[in-house]
C-alpha cells in the first residue's frame, strides 16, 4: 500500500497526458508514476532528469548503477523495476549480484569512514 495518495489519471492536466504517454510505453501506469501524478510539472521533471542522466553510458552500465544504488537505498520498487530493466538490456543475474557486492561494499566504507571521520589520505596526487 502507497504512503500517499496515487493518482491515475486524476492530477492536472499536464500529469494526465504525461500518465498516458507512460501508459502507452509500458501497457499501464506504474504505481511510482501514479505517486508522482499530482503535478505533472513534477512528474515531467522528474522523467527528464532520468531520461537525461547517465547520457554517454550503455544501457547495461546504466541499469547497473541503478541496481546498485537502489540496493544501498533499500528501494525494492526500484530493483525489481530495473532488473527486469537491466535483464533486457543483456545484463547477467551474475553481473547484477556482482554490481550490488560493489555497491554493499563501498557503502560500508563509506559508513565507517563518516563514522570515525578519517582524513582523506587518498586523493589524486
Amino acid at each position: 500500500m502507497a504512503g500517499v495518495k496515487l493518482y491515475n489519471k486524476t492530477g492536472d492536466e499536464k500529469a494526465v497526458r504525461t500518465q498516458e504517454a507512460i501508459e502507452k510505453k509500458f501497457g499501464f501506469i506504474p504505481e511510482v508514476f501514479q505517486a508522482m501524478g499530482r503535478n505533472g510539472d513534477f512528474l515531467q521533471a522528474a522523467m527528464h532528469i532520468a531520461d537525461v542522466a547517465g547520457q554517454g553510458l550503455d544501457a547495461k552500465t546504466r541499469e547497473l548503477i541503478i541496481i546498485a544504488v537502489s540496493a544501498v537505498n533499500g528501494c525494492a520498487y526500484c530493483l525489481d523495476a530495473h532488473r527486469s530493466a537491466a535483464l533486457a538490456a543483456g545484463v547477467t543475474d551474475e553481473e547484477i549480484t556482482a554490481a550490488i557486492e560493489v555497491a554493499a561494499s563501498i557503502s560500508l566504507y563509506n559508513n565507517f569512514n563518516k563514522a570515525i571521520s578519517l582524513n582523506s589520505d587518498l586523493k589524486t596526487r
